[in-house]
């Protein structure tokens, strides 16, 4: 670990490591922290089990990059996996585009307006796969 000239105190020992850190590093536990955030959150969704599981797989991938484990196929795998799934939910978000009004997606939820909840899913399910993707590419 390089050290730092003006942090030689253990005390600053954490603060050190984070100075010294690669910059990838730093933005996988940023992504790993976020999306246990997200799985956090997930308590009031309708299925709240998928998303968890969803966001959880993305953390549990950028806990690993952070540590030092990456397997790229598995990683590619779970990307097409989640590009496949959400095809389910274009029906969703093409009602959206074409009967729905921009600010529904962040209004509360209605039973007859089921577009909005699909396309939230979409949009959130391909936040993650964004994230994936940034990480094969940087793998």
């Amino acid at each position: 670990m390089e050290s730092c000239f003006f942090l030689q105190n253990d005390q600053y020992k954490f603060l050190r490591i984070f100075i010294t850190l690669r910059p990838m590093k730093i933005a996988n536990i940023f992504f790993a922290i976020l999306f246990l955030v997200f799985v956090g959150v997930q308590y009031n969704d309708p299925d709240p089990l998928l998303w968890m599981v969803i966001y959880g797989i993305a953390a549990v991938f950028f806990v690993l990059a952070a540590v030092g484990i990456q397997n790229k196929k598995v990683l590619l795998g779970a990307i097409v996996v989640g590009a496949l799934y959400s095809l389910t939910y274009i029906s969703g978000v093409y009602d959206w585009f074409t009967i729905g009004q921009p600010g529904e997606i962040v209004a509360s939820m209605k039973v007859d307006k089921m577009y909005v909840e699909e396309s939230r899913e979409f949009f959130g399910l391909w936040i993650a796969l964004a994230a994936l993707i940034f990480l094969y590419k940087k793998s």
